[in-house]
């Protein structure tokens, strides 16, 4: 039984899948597939259950847990007489994806020079952390004590009023000032945009400051036990261009030490945690340059990587149109530990993946099955690609595409399964529906005998693998049951997933691949209603919108962390009514809303929240992986 740190696993499955499952480990181990004569529920439950498991990791980039899932998934093809994609009969396409952002060794420095010809030089880790936030660059000016960062004169506070800031660089507190008091026109104890590091940086960069010393307010500190550091990619790597540091409360002591900031009526403040009781005792800014201190700084970065693979199996046709190619995919990888992307950072533990993408993954491995056991070979080439990169932006898929196996231009279809684990209400949404001119009576004559709430989506959205192909003009579809309140979390388990609903999934996509199959000429692709990602310089925002909402404004399900909606307020349940100044009604109108914008604009946008009317202000980001 797969067990997890901190937190007891309980398998709910029933006796008989357990056994099966057991019986197969022990036989094969790991590596091995389910066999065809194990009911499907059983064999369905077991890729699920070996692919979620503890053993793998969470399937994270760079990880032994993803080999070993990319293994099972290589054996499985092998095992059922599936070809190997590739000509090396690895069944693996090799690319890689980014891991890490850090700083460049010998390229990340920082000196201050003080009173009295003082010269001082910190030590990376110890003493200063660059953050990869800010972005690589040097500064070399004066240093200006800017209180928490925060211009909000609509809550009559501005750490810049009066404070000539051009061409300096700045000290300045993380969070806001009171944030342990209730009565804090700060929001009382919730945080504000004013607290984000985005809105920091921006409110530097608007007033041209040189780069950014960043210090914890004692108050945090107190709390938690400790002055921490954190990691160079803490606060995202889309960089702002203003050089970002962190500096301990001891490095910020030592300057005040030597040159006090001076609060009226005649107060000397010698440390950090004096100028915090000042400012929030008083609610009034004490910015003032520090006299007689300069730093010199420098910050670079670079991004670590890691080989991973698409693991892509064959079936090949026979026939006329055996020379065309359908595609049936889902990702196999996850978050690892949460390192990424987890809607719980910092946890350290393991996020299994059960639905995301577990589930997708079983989905080919049982149509590979049951279609390499028909007897006959199908009309055209099956190509069973599970797609590593995904969770780091869609990567494999995009390499494949770029890279095809087979011709693209022979490519004729291509379905998608991501996050099918969670059928409720018998709702299964359909994204891509009007990808091709047939799929809308493909996908009604299926469900007649199905009787599912089909949900049929236009667009093709940026939200998955089957983007790429679209890109490239090939038809696809997306299968899909929802976002639920385990996405991202190490919540998603194989005990909650619906295997049943599963496996209608999978009968229902089997028979739409049938109707794919027998079509006497390739599908009709149709361009257009499309949610393209951010690129060519558009804005970056941060959301998973509700693609299959039919309510006013645009549902958000989930908000990326330390995103700009992340920093500007935006919650999860939200429906953004209005962006600017136009009306949001739908995905595209918040697409086109983007366009208009550019990274580094603050925008206002209004949502429903609670049947209430919110508006949030919010900094957009730099296009993902950019």
């Amino acid at each position: 039984m797969s067990t997890r740190v901190g937190r007891q696993a309980h398998d709910r499955r029933p006796m008989a899948a357990l056994v099966v499952g057991a019986v197969w480990v022990l036989i094969f181990g790991l590596s091995s597939s389910i066999a065809d004569d194990t009911p499907i529920l059983s064999r369905v439950s077991e890729d699920i259950r070996l692919l979620s498991s503890d053993e793998m990791e969470g399937r994270g980039p760079g990880t032994q847990g993803l080999e070993k899932a990319g293994d099972y998934i290589r054996d499985a093809f092998r095992q059922l007489g599936l070809k190997s994609g590739t000509s090396d009969d690895t069944y693996r396409q090799p690319f890689q994806v980014s891991l890490d952002v850090k700083p460049v060794v010998g390229k990340s420095s920082v000196i201050l020079r003080g009173p009295e010809g003082r010269e001082w030089t910190l030590e990376s880790g110890r003493d200063f952390q660059s953050l990869a936030a800010g972005g690589s660059g040097t500064a070399a000016a004066p240093l200006v004590f800017a209180g928490y960062g925060i211009s909000a004169p609509t809550l009559d506070y501005d750490d810049f009023e009066g404070l000539e800031v051009e061409g300096k660089v700045l000290v300045v507190f993380r969070q806001e000032p009171q944030q342990d008091d209730e009565n804090s026109k700060f929001d009382g104890k919730n945080a504000t945009k004013h607290a984000y590091i985005s809105t920091k940086l921006q409110q530097a960069k608007q007033r041209k400051a040189a780069g950014v010393l960043l210090v914890n307010p004692p108050a945090t500190t107190a709390a938690e036990g400790r002055d921490q550091l954190p990691a160079a990619n803490a606060f995202g790597s889309n960089a702002a261009g203003v050089p970002l540091v962190q500096v301990t409360q001891a490095v910020i002591d030592e300057l005040l030490a030597a040159a006090p900031l001076q609060a009226p009526p005649d107060t000397a403040l010698t440390s950090a945690a004096a100028v915090e009781k000042q400012i929030d005792g008083e609610l009034r800014p004490v910015s003032q340059p520090l006299a007689g201190w300069s730093v010199e700084l420098e910050s670079a970065f670079e991004r670590s990587m890691a080989q991973t693979a698409n693991i892509v199996g064959v079936l090949e046709g026979a026939g006329p149109l055996a020379h065309e190619t359908i595609v049936l995919g889902a990702h196999y990888d996850h978050i690892g530990r949460g390192e990424f992307g987890s809607r719980k950072p910092n946890s350290g533990e393991i996020h299994n993946g059960a639905d995301d993408n577990a589930t997708g993954t079983a989905a080919i491995l049982e149509l590979a099955r049951r279609l390499s056991r028909r007897g006959q070979p199908p009309a055209r080439r099956l190509v069973f690609i599970a797609f590593s990169g995904e969770e780091k932006g869609l990567v494999g898929s995009k390499y494949y595409v770029e890279n095809p196996l087979f011709p693209a231009e022979d490519t004729v279809t291509m379905l998608n399964f991501d996050m099918i684990g969670r059928l409720r209400n018998d709702e299964l949404t359909v994204f891509g529906a009007r990808s091709a001119e047939e799929f809308y009576a493909f996908l009604d004559r299926v469900n007649g005998p199905a009787a599912l709430n089909l949900k049929k989506v236009d667009s093709s959205p940026a939200m998955g693998d089957h983007f790429a192909f679209y890109q490239r003009g090939i038809p696809a579809l997306h299968f899909f049951t929802g976002i639920t309140a385990e996405y991202h979390t190490p919540e998603d388990d194989f005990e909650t997933i619906n295997v049943p609903g599963v496996v209608r999934t999978i009968d229902f996509a089997e028979q739409v691949l049938d109707l794919v199959l027998a079509a006497p000429a390739r599908l009709q692709f149709v361009q257009g209603g499309s949610a393209r990602p951010a690129a060519g310089g558009m804005a970056y925002l941060g959301i998973t919108p509700d693609y299959a909402a039919d309510s006013e404004g645009l549902r958000v399900t989930a908000v990326t962390e330390k995103s700009p909606a992340a920093e500007g307020g935006i919650k999860p349940g939200d429906v953004i009514l209005k962006f600017a100044d136009s009306a949001v009604s739908d995905l595209r109108g918040l697409m086109d809303g983007l366009r208009k914008q550019k990274p580094g604009d603050i925008v206002n946008i209004e949502v429903r929240r609670n049947q209430q009317s919110v508006t949030c202000s919010v900094t957009l980001g730099r296009p993902q992986g950019s």
